[in-house]
């Protein structure tokens, strides 16, 4: 790959704009300090994000105020933090950080400096989080309430002195909210208070009570929200501020001329954690199978379920963003400070005595000593990154990069002032082409070799369907990937029936799913799914063929979920035990895929789980299993880990061996704690696999997108019935969240949260490279009643299921409304059931061009 323009290696600096040179010598900062420039007159975008973490939010206080004393000392005592960044993005304690350091006092400068932060937490925290329990959440919120209004006061959104995105969840809606100075300068229902903005992040689900407020549209109409925190949506929210920058771009935002929305290696980001708790191996999979409501949300101190959905969240952000800068070859423009060895009291959210919160200034202090570290592509993990330096000196080298490219911005703009030739308001320049434009019919322009195959009309394809060739044989990669959802699994399985039926029609009666797609990814549900397409049979034949998805729900759903025990004794079994046994599940999938392991898979597979020991996300993919043996285990044991719902069914705890013949233990719980929507989860895996050799892609580069061609398959989700509000919610404690009005509205929102987010990235990244249609999601959003349930396997709902999936076929395909963020209808793409015809058609094509030209280079 041709280096980057901000490309560094070692310690060196990004190379960033020429002005820089000539700028540096220069202290352009003066002690009145001049609004920052955007980055049409820069070469990068800046990007700070905060994780969300309670009483935790002292440790990248510690962290910011060593980065902007680091600056003072390159441009005077008046620099601050939001000079530097385009986008500030916090979530909970993060998105309060991001107000402090952004809202304007009355010389329109930051509130607070960097060094006010810790001062601000060691203040308040402790009236914030009072040591009490109460009926409903944890804490009153009242006085939460109060500093967070008297310090921002009548200040809204739009009015911060840099740009910020703050996300929140709407209980009421049940989808993300996501506010920023971007969105609220073009929508003023968006622009709220700021005051209500934080203190909406802030209402995590059992601690806090959640937020409503109104405001108007430019009609005068009131809007209303009920939010709470924004960790239920992402709380890292580093993903998040790259997806609003790309999005801006699309729409045209000026700021950021002439970058282009997807060109990634021009950001150059800072994302600070709350810190994690030591892997301690407080839990496993055996104790965990015997926990109910109440244990999955208060154990030994701690909240299992909500520290595993954060986790499981903020670590796979972190390992997209690794390996997407690792794969644009400019590492250094990407640095993740984080500390995962918090034991005790600091590992809590809300232990406020002034010793535990003077103990986490000092982690802070601690941790800028310590190593920078990054994803291992091999593992998976973060380890230290033995081509960086300690997290302080890095950021010292952050700070000169920041500091020369405010400069060169500031000059620049000085220049074009005074010389009245400002570009921007003069000429538009046109986007260039993207490498592989889209055919006027909607079809991908593919690998030459397809035309010739074609124009002989004959299939390549024999009663004995050979295993598809790699896409080193192609021109695209294909990735099937199916949501979590229980018993909605029939949903897609219904999809996916019609699909396959589409490409018997073209390609004969023995095609088969998993010949056309090079990854199948699957969460939950959806990896139970994926073993089915890609196991084999005797035959090395797929063990089903699509149609048959849907008579293994209807046969083995109402056994898998029977019907519950109702009433108080009902209630009394799920508030003390998982609501299932999952003694059938076991017997049939163990039944079904034998002794069938990872590595044995027809294509590639991907398959997210969460280890509830090491309190972290565990990926099983046929790449990891060729060449990782302890991780090449039973397709059984994947399967029946990844469907694991926390309260539904009990952890699974089994071994493998690794290379030495030592056993090597998983404790696994559902997938969709870490990923429920697994695409963007299966677009790292190729990525990953392309940055270590694997010769399947050549000559695809790691991050060419633009090669991708993605069939993203929801189980549904709920209509938007209202049935909560903030204030409702407000006055839930433990059992409120986890059981009301048949629905439990803790996981449905982490789960529903974490779909729609990937979806909105996912979508908005094929937006930016112009190639709309090699992504393709398919989800109902209106489902009511039993149908929204995971575990309601009546035959008659079941049946209802199997009607949702072919209504949904007529439905309109859909995609994400820049302007909203909403997934609406699409008016430039035809019917679901029509888009799949030509989803078909092109995975047909594609395959036949792969068949030949793996022929032709044999005969050579």
């Amino acid at each position: 790959m041709a280096p980057t323009t901000n490309q560094s290696s070692g310690s060196a600096p990004l190379t960033v704009n020429p002005v820089v040179q000539r700028a540096v010598g220069a202290q352009l900062p003066s002690p009145c300090t001049p609004m920052s420039s955007p980055p049409s007159y820069g070469s990068i975008v800046t990007v700070l994000s905060i994780d969300g973490g309670g009483v935790r939010g002292i440790i990248p206080g510690t962290i910011l105020a060593s980065l902007e004393e680091k600056l003072q000392e390159l441009d005077g005592a008046d620099a601050r933090i939001a000079d530097y960044f385009d986008v500030i993005a916090g979530t909970s304690t993060g998105g309060l950080v991001t107000a402090m350091l952004t809202a304007p006092n009355d010389q329109g400068r930051p509130l607070f400096a960097a060094k006010d932060i810790n001062n601000f937490y060691l203040e308040h925290c402790p009236k914030i989080f009072p040591p009490r329990s109460m009926a409903g959440p944890k804490y009153d919120g009242k006085y939460l309430h109060s500093v967070v209004q008297s310090l921002l006061g009548d200040k809204r959104v739009n009015e911060t002195i840099t740009n910020v995105v703050i996300p929140t969840f709407d209980i009421k809606l049940l989808q993300p909210i996501t506010f920023s100075r971007y969105d609220a300068q073009n929508d003023v229902s968006k622009n709220a208070l700021l005051s209500d903005v934080c203190i909406s992040t802030s209402a995590a689900p059992t601690y806090l009570p959640g937020h409503r407020f109104e405001t108007t549209d430019k009609d005068g109409k009131p809007r209303e929200f009920n939010l709470v925190d924004g960790g239920v949506a992402a709380n890292n929210p580093t993903l998040l501020a790259m997806t609003h920058v790309s999005k801006q771009i699309l729409l045209g935002n000026q700021d950021f001329f002439p970058i282009k929305p997807a060109d990634y290696g021009k950001f150059m980001i800072l994302s600070l954690g709350t810190g994690t708790a030591k892997i301690e191996e407080k839990y496993d999979a055996v104790q965990s199978g015997k926990w109910g409501m109440i244990n999955w949300v208060y154990h030994d101190g701690s909240s299992p379920l909500m520290d595993s959905f954060s986790q499981a969240s903020a670590d796979l952000v972190d390992i997209h963003a690794s390996v997407l800068f690792q794969a644009l070859r400019c590492e250094k423009s990407y640095l993740r400070i984080q500390d995962d060895e918090l034991t005790g009291d600091t590992a809590s959210v809300d232990v406020s005595t002034p010793e535990n919160l003077n103990r986490l200034v000092e982690v802070g202090k601690a941790l800028l000593n310590k190593r920078a570290c990054k994803v291992n592509l091999e593992t998976g993990k973060n380890e230290p990154d033995m081509d960086r330096k300690t997290n302080e000196e890095e950021l010292e080298n952050f700070a000169k990069m920041l500091s020369d490219e405010r400069k060169a911005r500031l000059q620049k703009k000085a220049s074009f002032q005074n010389t009245h030739k400002i570009i921007s308001r003069c000429f538009v320049f046109p986007m260039s082409p993207v490498q592989t434009p889209e055919q006027s019919n909607g079809s991908l322009t593919l690998n030459p070799v397809v035309e010739r195959v074609l124009s002989r009309g004959k299939s390549l394809l024999s009663p004995s369907t050979p295993r598809s060739p790699p896409p080193s044989y192609g021109s695209i990669v294909t990735v099937l990937s199916i949501d979590g959802g229980g018993v909605r699994g029939i949903i897609p399985g219904t999809i996916l029936a019609f699909l396959e039926e589409k490409l018997q029609e073209l390609d004969g009666a023995e095609a088969r799913l998993a010949n056309y797609f090079d990854v199948i990814a699957g969460t939950s549900t959806g990896g139970l799914v994926t073993a089915m397409l890609a196991a084999p049979n005797g035959n090395g034949d797929p063990l089903f063929a699509a149609r048959d998805i849907n008579d293994f729900y209807l046969e083995h759903c109402p056994r898998i979920f029977p019907p519950a025990s109702k009433g108080p004794l009902g209630l009394f079994k799920s508030m003390t035990g998982p609501k299932y046994d999952g003694r059938h599940l076991h017997s049939v999938v163990q039944q079904l895929l034998g002794d069938k392991r990872v590595g044995s898979t027809i294509t590639n597979i991907v398959v997210p789980t969460f280890d509830i020991k090491l309190l972290q996300p565990t990926i099983f993919s046929t790449y990891d299993a060729r060449k990782d043996v302890s991780k090449n285990a039973l397709l059984s044991d994947v399967c029946i880990s990844t469907s694991a719902a926390p309260t539904y069914l009990p952890g699974h705890r089994f071994q493998t061996t690794d290379k030495d013949g030592e056993p090597r233990e998983f404790n696994l719980v559902d997938g969709g704690v870490a990923a429920n929507n697994p695409t963007l989860l299966a677009m790292t895996h190729v990525t990953k696999q392309i940055l270590l050799g694997n010769h399947d892609f050549f000559p695809i580069k790691p991050a060419d997108y633009g090669k991708f061609m993605i069939l993203s398959l929801g189980t549904g989700s709920a209509k938007i019935e209202q049935k909560f509000d903030a204030v409702e919610s407000g006055r839930w404690g433990v059992l409120g969240w986890l059981f009301n009005k048949g629905a439990t509205p803790l996981i449905d929102s982490f789960s529903q949260a974490s779909a729609d987010l990937v979806d909105i990235h996912a979508s908005v990244l094929f937006q930016a490279l112009h190639c709309e249609k090699r992504y393709l999601r398919i989800q109902d959003d209106e489902l009511t009643g039993d149908a929204a349930s995971v575990d309601v396997s009546t035959p008659e709902n079941l049946q209802r299921l199997v009607g949702v999936g072919k209504a949904l076929l007529k439905k309109q395909a859909c995609k994400v409304d820049l302007e909203t963020g909403k997934n609406e209808p699409d008016m430039n793409r035809k019917t679901n059931e029509e888009e799949l015809v030509l989803f078909a058609e092109m995975l047909s094509r594609e395959r036949k061009a792969r068949l030949q030209k793996k022929q032709g280079s044999m005969k050579i």
